[in-house]
């Protein structure tokens, strides 16, 4: 990323947007209204899924077929009407802005992230398929055809519209509407980087399904979610953060794991996850992303007439 110093001033700031009304309560207030939105449609969408396709739309969330995965992925809708009422009503500026202080999405950052995700998820997989995963002792899964090409071809541009509209949900609730908030309201790293990370991590806490590797898999979310946050301050735009997301989302499509949102997956594998092997895969993934966004931050430009901006992006006060 060329072009990713950081703001050169607090007026280009990404959080700029927030300063006019930044109070503490006007956040919390946004975020359960948003939630109580989110919740309410997505029941009006399963509902409205299920009459229509066919199936109890209490098995939405098995999301083991193409249907039952878009209308799970669909539910996401609810966040986007939920952050445009409350931006627009609660803090009196506009959808766009939790964008950054240009409103518009920086789709070069989003490129640059999806290419930078893509490299990381192609060299971890590469790793596991050839059974270099480190400490572990296990035969990798094997993989296995769950849909046939043409099918897949067919539905790969809904799916990867719903996808869009999933992560872009996520990355406006967590790196848009709350990391802006919480940085125009406090300097301090653990209040606006760390805590909105780990919620985001405790999030995906799943022990029924991951057993200790639960434990893994937070560490994993609230990992990535830091540097997400740290990426989209330093370049001041959701697009790095939203290309990262995409790519890792997308990988599903081609290679899912059976059980878990796999409705829409050209292959499959069956790894049992809660095993050593699905931990060390975690661990891995999570050090990997960690040691690119370690490089990226060391070479990427900064901005040398204004050190300060570039001390608050970690806190300092």
């Amino acid at each position: 990323m060329s072009d990713v110093s950081l703001p050169s001033s607090s007026v280009d700031a990404f959080w700029t947007p927030a300063q006019r009304f930044p109070q503490l309560w006007r956040s919390l207030l946004g975020l359960f209204l948003i939630h109580v939105t989110f919740f309410a449609a997505t029941f009006g969408i399963i509902l409205a899924g299920g009459a229509l396709l066919g199936f109890n739309p209490q098995s939405v969330l098995d999301a083991d077929t193409p249907a039952k995965t878009m209308v799970f992925f669909a539910t996401f809708i609810g966040y986007h009407i939920g952050l445009w009422l409350v931006v627009r009503f609660l803090h009196k500026r506009p959808y766009r802005s939790l964008f950054g202080p240009t409103w518009k999405i920086r789709w070069r950052h989003f490129a640059y992230g999806m290419i930078a995700a893509l490299t990381v998820a192609v060299t971890t997989a590469l790793i596991e398929t050839g059974g270099h995963l480190p400490g572990t002792g296990i035969t990798p899964p094997d993989i296995f055809r769950h849909m046939g090409f043409a099918h897949w071809i067919t539905l790969l541009p809904f799916a990867l519209g719903l996808i869009f509209l999933q992560i872009m949900a996520e990355e406006l609730v967590f790196r848009g509407y709350l990391l802006q908030q919480l940085r125009a309201r406090f300097q301090r790293f653990w209040i606006w980087g760390l805590l909105p990370s780990l919620i985001f991590g405790l999030l995906h806490f799943d022990p029924t399904t991951y057993g200790i590797n639960a434990y893994f898999y937070v560490l994993h979310t609230t990992v990535v979610g830091v540097i997400l946050s740290l990426i989209t301050l330093r370049t001041g735009n959701i697009g790095a953060a939203a290309g990262l997301h995409m790519a890792n989302n997308s990988t599903l499509l081609v290679l899912g794991n059976e059980g878990s949102l796999d409705g829409l997956s050209l292959f499959l594998s069956a790894p049992d996850l809660t095993s050593p092997y699905v931990g060390a895969s975690i661990l891995m993934q999570t050090t990997a992303s960690a040691l690119a966004f370690a490089i990226w931050w060391r070479l990427a430009p900064r901005t040398p007439k204004n050190p300060q901006a570039i001390a608050n992006a970690v806190g300092e006060d």
